[in-house]
């Protein structure tokens, strides 16, 4: 967890931090096929952290394009330095995308009201890393994910089945267990 009186910039990262896998995903809160893939995640990769062999780290990509732009609003009221807390709310604001991603003024219900989450003032600053990385990478789309630094290019979210993602994932971590 992130020392709070630091400037340091924090993932929302689930697992041990010396796990012998790292799964890292650029997601939008606002983009259905991050809910795809987050969903997927939630099955997937995440009882590999539960059992120490996987640390999952998401990296929320700011957008500013129609949907994608009230997913980065509803990313500055994601807590990234509670990884139990942080985790909760992405899911249920994946689940629950639908209901809130056409209007800003729904985002903001869902956010504050209905979830009852404060907005989070490191979300800027974190934003502007994410955003950093993710260019420099030469990434165009989200989710983008890479296992222990190798971009999984096997992986298509407009393209795939829930089942061809769950076993692209499966398959690569459990080829580097």
């Amino acid at each position: 967890m992130k020392n709070r009186y630091t400037a340091d910039i924090e993932y929302l990262t689930v697992g041990l931090e010396h796990a012998s896998i790292e799964v890292e995903a650029f997601v939008n809160l606002g983009c259905p096929y991050s809910a795809k893939f987050f969903e997927i995640a939630s099955e997937v990769i995440k009882p590999y952290t539960d059992n120490g062999h996987v640390k999952f780290v998401v990296k929320h990509v700011d957008r500013t394009k129609g949907q994608l732009l009230r997913g980065t609003v509803a990313n500055n009221y994601v807590d990234h330095d509670d990884p139990a807390e942080g985790f909760a709310a992405m899911k249920k604001l994946f689940q629950t995308q639908e209901s809130w991603v056409k209007s800003f003024r729904k985002t903001l219900e869902m956010c504050e009201d209905t979830l009852g989450l404060p907005e989070k003032t490191a979300a800027y600053e974190r934003g502007v890393a994410v955003l950093k990385d993710f260019n420099e990478r030469g990434l165009k789309i989200v989710p983008t994910v890479f296992i222990n630094g190798e971009h999984l290019t096997a992986y298509k979210p407009a393209e795939q089945s829930k089942e061809e993602i769950s076993k692209i994932l499966t398959e690569r971590i459990e080829s580097l267990k």
